[in-house]
């Protein structure tokens, strides 16, 4: 059923909507290689198994704010266990490492952000892609390569205007409104950015 609705510009209203909104995502499978010193001088021969857990993110920042591109950098830790090999006995060695990586995010108005903020997940658990023993520095050591996954989510506050408009329709009360479906989304404080 279709009805005649006649728009009146001076009775519209515009009215202004506060919401967070998320600018822009992304995720990141990342590489890295860890060497693992013993204690005691014990001089590790063959690596028996490894074992990554408690993984966790410890804190991110803004690395760089561009019209259509924010750089986000993630700091974390993780426990690496290693069963190794060495004078013909099993040792366990425990190191803890920790991860810094700058993830690049696609974002709609970069430096637009009014009270922006980070999520930082870790998408992929950090796994081992292979361990071995090598020559370091003249020092037989263990090297493990690891990859694990990061996800990042660059939200913001933003503000729309609304235009509404009282229906002119005789079946109708008068009081109802519309709400146009034109939004327009403005800048909000680009000189003064909050650091998060």
């Amino acid at each position: 059923m279709e009805e005649n609705i006649s728009l009146r510009g001076e009775s519209g209203r515009i009215r202004t909507i506060i919401t967070n909104a998320v600018y822009g995502s992304a995720t990141q499978v990342c590489n890295s290689t860890i060497y693992i010193n013993l204690v005691d001088n014990k001089k590790p021969t063959d690596v028996l198994g490894c074992t990554i857990k408690g993984a966790q993110i410890k804190d991110c920042s803004f690395e760089k704010i561009m019209d259509r591109t924010v750089t986000v950098r993630v700091n974390g830790v993780f426990e690496v266990h290693v069963w190794y090999e060495a004078g013909g006995d099993t040792y366990v060695a425990k190191n803890n490492a920790k991860f810094s990586e700058i993830v690049p995010v696609k974002c709609l108005g970069g430096e637009s952000y009014r009270n922006k903020k980070i999520l930082a997940w870790i998408s992929q658990q950090p796994t081992s892609l292979g361990a071995s023993v090598v020559n370091k520095s003249g020092t037989p050591t263990i090297s493990v390569q690891i990859e694990y996954g990061l996800g990042v989510e660059v939200m913001g506050e933003a503000m729309l205007n609304v235009i509404s408009y009282q229906q002119e329709a005789a079946q109708d009360s008068p009081d109802e409104e519309i709400i146009m479906n034109t939004l327009e989304v403005f800048n909000v404080d680009t000189e003064t950015e909050d650091d998060d």
